[in-house]
């Protein structure tokens, strides 16, 4: 739990705020479960766990953008904020020594469900469909929204909790991870237009594309990493033998 009051405020409200949505969701729910809702569940929640450190913040991020815009674009809003709340769930768990932090994982799931509503809430306005005809530019759209209440989210109990930079914080964020965004919602658009035509089925080809996307940002911010910390050694060492002239 975060140790200043504004942001323990904070965390709280996001939490209440998913738990609200999600839960008012799925009370007013049509819909049934479907094949494609379940295949949408475990491809999300496979991707989530093909996550990448990001380098100089707190965090982390996952390929499973595409699937949860999927979901906001096929189905009703509780199976699409579900499948957020899911495959985040997923994204959380630790691996190896890690610890599970409860207040954590409640937050980062709370805050894709969030998301995901805004994403669902942007993709569905009427005026947007009359304006844009194309379900794939609109999902575009709509992952552009996802993107801005996810990313604000996070960038906000990042400055609160560690007392950094707002807008510094999230200018990073972006920087990181908006190419693959934009890169999850061309996924999601080509699938989408595909997928009307073919079926459920086709989510199934979105994943090694996904996997291919996870690797190269793992080798990206690898040597990234590699090379800072073969800056700080050299520099290490510079000041080192100046202190010994």
């Amino acid at each position: 739990m975060p140790k200043s009051l504004s942001a323990r405020l904070y965390v709280a409200f996001v939490i209440i705020s998913g738990l609200l949505v999600l839960g008012d969701a799925i009370l007013n729910a049509h819909s049934l479960i479907t094949a494609r809702f379940v295949a949408l569940v475990v491809l999300a929640s496979l991707a989530a766990r093909l996550k990448v450190k990001l380098p100089g913040i707190t965090g982390t991020m996952s390929v499973n953008l595409p699937f949860i815009l999927l979901a906001a674009a096929l189905m009703g809003t509780a199976e699409a904020l579900t499948v957020g709340f899911i495959s985040t769930f997923a994204q959380s768990l630790p691996r190896g020594k890690q610890k599970f932090n409860l207040v954590q994982v409640a937050f980062n799931c709370c805050a894709i469900t969030l998301a995901v509503a805004a994403a669902r809430t942007i993709y569905a306005l009427p005026g947007l469909t009359l304006l844009v005809a194309s379900p794939a530019l609109r999902l575009a759209i709509a992952a552009a929204g996802y993107f801005l209440a996810n990313s604000i989210a996070v960038a906000l109990v990042i400055s609160l909790t560690e007392a950094v930079n707002l807008v510094r914080t999230w200018m990073e964020m972006f920087q990181l991870s908006f190419p693959c965004v934009v890169a999850s919602a061309g996924v999601a658009g080509v699938a989408l237009t595909i997928g009307q035509e073919i079926g459920w089925q086709v989510p199934l080809a979105v994943l090694p594309i996904m996997l291919g996307v996870f690797f190269s940002y793992r080798r990206y911010f690898a040597a990234t990493a590699a090379e800072a910390a073969l800056g700080v050694q050299m520099e290490h060492s510079q000041a080192t033998a100046g202190a010994r002239i």
